[in-house]
């Protein structure tokens, strides 16, 4: 469309430092799973400021634990302007320590153009309350939220963090879309080999920003990197996640599945390839403390009809265009 985009692109989850900022050291089952992701915050919120001009958006995807508490970082603080970053660690620990931060006045306070997420799994980070942001929250300068969630991931571990409604409602236009795909977390995140069921989420992803106009994409291009020969559209085994863990991992991450643990609801909208490629507890090849839409069913009753969301423009086109 013409407009310059800065981009900056983080790996997976580190842990260079925790949140007071004290290198850590070795390679520990929590750091694998990504307990120290304060520098990374930090590396995100200098970049931002650094390069922000007044009228830029700001959009933020991907690493959902990240990408969630920069955002309700920016939306606490609001964006230092260049001179004044140097104050930014002693703000920092101010929120730490549950203080009033200390905020210079020619501070700028954006909106929040797009936050876009793939199952945020706050449950796995140690220090989940860490900055005294609350995760839940929607923050009021977000436009548009969009959280792709795995209906089937079943470690007690990676319980999901759900965007709930402020109290009073959502601004006006502003959006949030929470939808459950099929698929262990890494299903729907993307990670295995085989990514069908990853390629069913960021299509849905990327046709939402395409229609709510957020960042111009070349789509073609991202559809050009679909998994060749695929599966049929929506009919692709989930992963037992739990299962699949080594055995001496297991009694860390628990078992529970999103049904037990209460976050799908009556209320729950539920994308498409899940209605078109239901596996019933008999035709999974993995099925033990696996859920699946007839078991759901059968929980909600007989009277409870599913909410479907319906594909975007872009959606539709690759899924008539799949295989």
């Amino acid at each position: 469309d013409g407009n310059r985009q800065i981009v900056f692109y983080q790996s997976g989850v580190g842990s260079e430092a925790n949140f007071s900022g004290d290198s850590v050291q070795g390679t520990t089952m929590l750091q694998a799973l990504g307990t120290a992701v304060a520098s990374k915050i930090r590396d995100a919120y200098v970049f931002i400021a650094q390069n922000f001009e007044a009228g830029d958006k700001i959009c933020l995807f991907g690493g959902a634990y990240t990408a969630r508490k920069l955002s309700g970082l920016i939306d606490s603080i609001g964006l230092l302007s260049r001179e004044n970053l140097s104050h930014f660690f002693a703000i920092w620990l101010q929120l730490i320590d549950r203080e009033t931060p200390t905020i210079p006045g020619d501070t700028l306070h954006p909106n929040i153009r797009c936050v876009g997420v793939w199952d945020t799994v706050g449950s796995v980070f140690h220090q989940i309350d860490a900055l005294n942001i609350v995760d839940t929250s929607l923050p009021a300068t977000v436009e548009v939220a969009l959280h792709a969630i795995s209906l089937q991931e079943n470690r007690k571990k990676f319980l999901p963090t759900l965007w709930t409604i402020p109290q009073g409602g959502l601004r006006t236009n502003q959006i949030l879309k929470q939808v459950w795909f099929p698929g262990a977390h890494t299903d729907v995140g993307g990670g295995y080999k085989r990514h069908e069921l990853a390629d069913i989420s960021v299509f849905w992803m990327a046709g939402e920003l395409h229609q709510e106009k957020v960042v111009c994409l070349d789509l073609e291009f991202l559809r050009s990197y679909s998994q060749p020969k695929p599966d049929k559209w929506g009919t692709s085994q989930p992963h037992n996640a739990y299962k699949e863990s080594l055995g001496p991992v297991r009694p860390f991450v628990g078992r529970a599945t999103r049904l037990e643990s209460r976050q799908i609801t009556r209320d729950s909208h539920f994308h498409q390839s899940i209605e078109h490629g239901d596996h019933s507890p008999q035709t999974l090849e993995n099925a033990e403390y696996m859920i699946t839409m007839t078991i759901i069913k059968q929980k909600f009753g007989g009277g409870w009809v599913p909410r479907y969301q319906g594909l975007n423009m872009f959606e539709a086109h690759c899924k008539s265009q799949w295989g």
